[in-house]
């Protein structure tokens, strides 16, 4: 860290009504800490030495932090579907104030908490740091945020995902990060200029760079290079495990959380991936073999094809950055001894599912006529699984039953598969549902998709999904303890929950998380064999049970 006046060792110390919100003061005031936003801190401003230069942060609700940090150049023009480039070093101090700009994508203000924000443009490489006061002395681990939305949407700076509460609570330094998506970051382009040999892995690159950067970096803030874990929730949790499979990405990282990911098992396929870019290539009218031609569109007309034909691009297992997918049909060596946690909201789809109101009130043949074609089974079949699901839950009404065993097939058999077969990879795994119910709406969400974030970032700006009350500090202290316990070393274990044992073959352990939390082995194994005659989820079967 930089020794002048201005450097982060003149932070306050964390404050102590923070640390009783996590070792359980659950009062009015651990509530007030929790759910007040940024507060400006009085005194100088944090200044921090990074190998690029300067940077001059802002004291906020307890933290220092640093917004807008360049870790490589833009990536429009000719850099545009290469892997990220060096950002050139700048002289003087750099104003760290503010978030640099979101990666261009299509609109996505339906789901703007956890979306972009900020004006989008190709110079979007940038991340942005949260760290406690109090850091000179000892070096604190560092959990880096992978945003969700797919590979299509999404930004490291959005208002869902910011990182005072969990730094301050958790005694970590968080990192957020942008990150080239959808074409942009996964085109396959055809062009034999070996340039362009990288374009449908670059999105998953920059997040390497990133991580370069965190490595290279984090110290200055305070934060220990040697123990990094990343975490990511939905599209975050995909890219949580692809990394665990990227070569590049190896010794980056030291442990990994994946939350409520469904498409994590297999990356695009070479020909899945030439389909996409096939029909964007037909929208625009520019042939794949010309990569200088697809550099020099405007960025606009490049969004709004990719809005017409609305292609999922992802990464692509191309040989170079990836030479096998992240679970299948084993865990990567890559990723052979590293902490793993992983799982799920209780009732993930009801987050799409409640989009049509209709949705609350099926009939039981509805029902089945959705679950025949999401699970590509006859009637018999779709019978059995739901009269299974109902003897499981004899008081569920129709449109619960869908919710649930659509997102056992959506989400919970991809998570558990991923636990297994890393906990054969010589690592240790812990395996979680999150089983508290919204009561948003007369509870009829349950725990719809996203619900665990607001009580890993604070629920500031969650109350259209959490509501309030006096749950919400207790739950909020038992999550960030959990998370912050499995980044400080390796094991969620911590005084606000039971015990939790590994998840492990012979007893596959679960922690329902929640008021109170408990320990369960086998959770929902029968109903998970019971769906083994179906295919895993993979994003291109989309969610075709949302409608008739």
């Amino acid at each position: 860290m930089n020794g002048s006046d201005n450097s982060m060792a003149d932070m306050p110390a964390i404050t102590a009504a923070s640390r009783r919100a996590v070792l359980g003061g659950f009062g009015a005031s651990a509530l007030a800490v929790l759910a007040e936003g940024p507060a400006l801190a009085a005194g100088p401003r944090p200044v921090v030495e990074t190998t690029l230069g300067r940077v001059r942060g802002i004291r906020e609700d307890g933290v220092s932090v640093f917004r807008g940090l360049p870790f490589a150049a833009s990536t429009g023009g000719a850099n545009r579907f290469l892997p990220p480039q060096p950002r050139a070093p700048w002289a003087g101090i750099r104003e760290a104030v503010k978030p640099g700009f979101s990666t261009p994508q299509v609109d996505s203000s339906p789901f703007s908490v956890s979306s972009a924000i900020e004006k989008m443009d190709e110079d979007c490489l940038f991340l942005n740091v949260y760290t406690p006061a109090a850091t000179r002395q000892r070096k604190l681990p560092v959990m880096v945020w992978l945003h969700g939305g797919g590979w299509w949407v999404g930004a490291g700076s959005s208002p869902g995902s910011q990182g005072h509460v969990l730094a301050r609570l958790g005694d970590v330094v968080v990192v957020t990060i942008n990150h080239r998506l959808n074409l942009f970051g996964h085109l396959r382009l055809e062009d034999s200029d070996e340039r362009f040999a990288d374009s449908a892995n670059t999105g998953v690159l920059d997040m390497v760079a990133a991580l370069r950067w965190v490595s290279s970096n984090i110290a200055a803030f305070g934060g220990d290079p040697g123990n990094v874990t990343i975490f990511g929730q939905s599209g975050g949790g995909s890219k949580v495990v692809s990394l665990m499979a990227a070569p590049a990405a190896k010794g980056l990282f030291h442990k990994a959380i994946a939350q409520s990911c469904s498409g994590s098992l297999r990356l695009a396929g070479v020909a899945e991936a030439a389909r996409m870019a096939q029909g964007l290539s037909a929208q625009i009218g520019v042939p794949l073999g010309n990569g200088k031609a697809w550099q020099a569109l405007p960025m606009e007309q490049l969004i709004a094809a990719h809005a017409k034909v609305n292609r999922p691009f992802r990464p692509v297992m191309d040989g170079r950055t990836f030479t096998r997918h992240p679970f299948g049909p084993d865990a990567p060596p890559t990723a052979a001894g590293i902490p793993f946690m992983t799982g799920n909201t209780a009732t993930e789809t009801w987050h799409a599912l409640r989009a049509d109101p209709k949705n609350f009130s099926l009939e039981i043949g509805d029902v089945e006529n959705r679950l025949d074609r999401f699970l590509h089974t006859d009637r018999t079949g779709t019978r059995r699984i739901l009269e299974l699901c109902r003897g499981m839950n004899p008081n569920a009404a129709p449109s619960d039953l869908l919710a649930m065993i659509t997102t056992e097939q959506m989400y919970v058999r991809n998570t558990t598969r991923g636990a297994l077969l890393q906990s054969r990879n010589n690592a240790p795994v812990y395996s979680y549902v999150f089983s508290w119910e919204t009561p948003v709406d007369g509870g009829r969400w349950h725990s719809p998709h996203g619900l665990d974030l607001p009580f890993i970032f604070g629920p500031k700006t969650w109350d259209w999904l959490i509501g309030s009350g006096p749950q919400i500090a207790p739950l909020t202290a038992m999550m960030i303890g959990t998370w912050a316990a499995f980044a400080h070393k390796g094991d969620p274990n911590n005084r606000l929950l039971p015990q939790w044992p590994r998840f492990e073959e012979n007893r596959r352990t679960k922690m329902l998380l929640g008021l109170p939390s408990r320990a369960q082995d086998h959770h929902g194994q029968e109903l998970r064999d019971a769906l083994s005659g179906s295919p895993y989820f993979e994003y291109t079967e989309g969610g075709n049970f949302v409608r008739p």
